[in-house]
């Protein structure tokens, strides 16, 4: 677990996912402009990252990313669903780690938490890959769970503020019916 607690490897790991992530846009996606926008937006992740600053942030970039990019090996290379959801339980469980960290959320249940979470983004990552849309959109609403995650984590968990959550819970609503009425479904 050094690799969660000491800040010089947490910073080296997520700087190698966030290359690793953004990255493998150029290599699953021909849309040159999004590939730019994606790459340009990662390397202000990455002064983000070194700097410390904006965890929630970098949590949802990389949900992002990071599920692009396993859509991507399992679409485009054929790996296994099986190897792929184990890859997402094991990247988003370190994810969400690294953000309860960073936001100093030190609860005995923290355990129970990130699996619970981890669980969430591999059965939503299952359920996503057998419906017809487009990787980019399945993306975005993987980052739109992750988004939900966090929120529930700043509010309830933290604060038991469960009033402050709804506003998270909204933007989610909002923002995942956008995703799937303007999706280009059958890609």
């Amino acid at each position: 677990m050094a690799i969660l607690h000491n800040k010089s490897l947490r910073k080296v790991a997520l700087t190698i996912l966030t290359f690793w992530s953004a990255g493998s846009f150029w290599l699953f996606n021909q849309n040159l402009f999004v590939n730019s926008i994606i790459t340009f937006i990662a390397a202000i992740l990455l002064l983000l990252i070194w700097s410390d600053i904006s965890a929630f942030f970098q949590l949802i970039f990389l949900s992002f990313t990071s599920a692009f990019s396993l859509y991507g090996f399992l679409f485009f290379l054929n790996l296994p669903l099986w190897a792929v959801i184990i890859a997402a339980v094991l990247i988003f469980g370190y994810l969400f780690a690294c953000f309860e960290m960073k936001i100093e959320f030190l609860k005995p249940e923290q355990t129970i938490y990130l699996v619970i979470f981890g669980l969430i983004i591999a059965e939503t990552f299952l359920f996503l890959s057998y419906l017809l849309i487009d990787p980019l959109n399945r993306s975005l609403i993987i980052a739109l769970v992750s988004y939900l995650l966090a929120g529930f984590c700043l509010t309830v968990i933290s604060k038991n503020r469960f009033k402050e959550f709804s506003l998270y819970l909204i933007i989610f609503l909002a923002a995942y019916l956008a995703i799937t009425l303007t999706a280009s479904f059958g890609a």
